[in-house]
């Protein structure tokens, strides 16, 4: 007799037992470079993905803000981008606008950039140099640290003293060449530890490359289905990317997970001898492409239900001229559009009666399973076993 349907968060049931498997070595780890590193051979085969609900209904998407992109380093932004005095940036992460900006001691801070009196932003979004923020509703100012240091007609305010209010501090690190903010948090996660792997292979890979181009995509899809598609080992680059796909030996592309980050890799299939593509992911949705002397990253960013935002940044190494440059976004821009197709296709089919999540390919989606346990516990949701009777 097979066991009776788990439930669902929130009082709700499905016809099948949707739920990540669980039971005993929940994740299948081995030791690799003193890491864990998923064991695609354990439970992998027996495995199903998250059902439809996670990426439609509006319940997940507070706790993707709350739980995922609010307990979790993020880069803002390149370091060269407020690098001078009163130079800042203000943008949103996940729901949450914030600043980054450089004191006229050269302090670099990053707060939220709302007002403390009516909510109104105090710096539009973009990059900007200041002296101090505005805020375009009351007149409300801020210095570049966040701190409140007037107030219009405050005569009379006798309980609201204003140092007591500055505007929420939000964590910061410059690491590499990026500066890396954390929602206002007791104890955040080391950037380290988020970051894991990566800080080695970044210096040895992408040393040379400088920044050429920047652009935003906003895709109708939820920000997990542009990560689930990202991180299926290459499965759709054939059929999605024909493209893509010549230029690469397919049969070789692997995957291998280190701790909170996977790195999929391919031999490139022109004549330099060892030349690679390599896809890292850095939990939760920060992506870094490689290929050659080109790389690019990705920042997914949920953008309401079934919308999200990729901020891409191109780099390159040595001199880039504007055709080149024109040539390489040209190239991943019909990648991208490519693939906002096809996550826009998934979006539109999660709504039906009759898709309820499906299993995993062992071979190619180690890393999107991974990526779906550790969704999973950062949110709360319940694993337990899959179609397992």
């Amino acid at each position: 007799m097979p066991k009776p349907n788990p439930p669902l968060p929130f009082g709700k049931s499905g016809p099948y037992a949707y739920h990540l498997r669980n039971t005993g070595n929940p994740c299948g780890l081995y030791r690799l470079w003193g890491l864990e590193v998923l064991d695609p051979e354990a439970e992998l085969d027996r495995a199903w993905s998250l059902p439809p609900e996670c990426y439609t209904r509006p319940e997940w998407l507070v706790l993707d803000r709350q739980r995922v992109f609010g307990a979790s380093w993020l880069p803002a932004c390149r370091a060269e981008q407020v690098a001078e005095a009163g130079a800042y940036l203000a943008l949103n992460l996940a729901g949450e606008p914030v600043v980054i900006a450089r004191d006229p001691s050269g302090v670099l801070s990053a707060f939220s950039n709302i007002c403390r009196h009516r909510a109104a932003r105090v710096a539009a979004e973009g990059c900007g140099s200041a002296t101090r923020f505005t805020c375009p509703y009351h007149g409300w100012m801020y210095d570049l640290t966040g701190r409140l240091t007037g107030i219009p007609e405050g005569v009379g305010m006798s309980t609201f003293r204003r140092e007591d209010h500055p505007l929420p501090a939000w964590h910061l690190e410059v690491w590499d060449r990026w500066v890396w903010v954390h929602p206002p948090h007791p104890e955040p996660q080391p950037l380290a530890g988020q970051i894991g792997p990566f800080q080695e292979w970044l210096g040895v890979h992408m040393e040379g490359f400088r920044w050429i181009a920047s652009r935003e995509y906003q895709v109708a899809c939820d920000w997990k289905v542009f990560v689930d598609n990202y991180l299926d080992g290459g499965y759709h680059v054939g059929p999605v990317h024909p493209g893509l796909a010549a230029g690469l030996v397919g049969k070789a592309y692997s995957t291998r997970v280190l701790g909170d980050c996977s790195l999929q890799s391919c031999p490139l299939s022109d004549t330099t001898a060892g030349a690679m593509a390599w896809y890292w992911h850095l939990w939760p949705a920060w992506m870094v492409n490689l290929y050659g002397d080109v790389a690019d990253t990705n920042l997914v960013l949920p953008d309401g239900i079934g919308r999200c935002r990729v901020q891409f940044d191109w780099y390159a190494r040595g001199d880039c001229p504007p055709e080149r440059v024109e040539a390489i976004l040209a190239s991943s821009d019909q990648v991208q559009r490519e693939d906002m197709q096809i996550c826009e296709e998934v979006q539109s089919n999660l709504s039906s009666r009759f898709y309820h999540g499906g299993p995993y390919v062992p071979k190619r989606e180690v890393a999107g399973w991974r990526f779906h346990l550790k969704w999973a516990k950062a949110t709360g949701f319940k694993l337990s076993g899959a179609g397992n009777g």
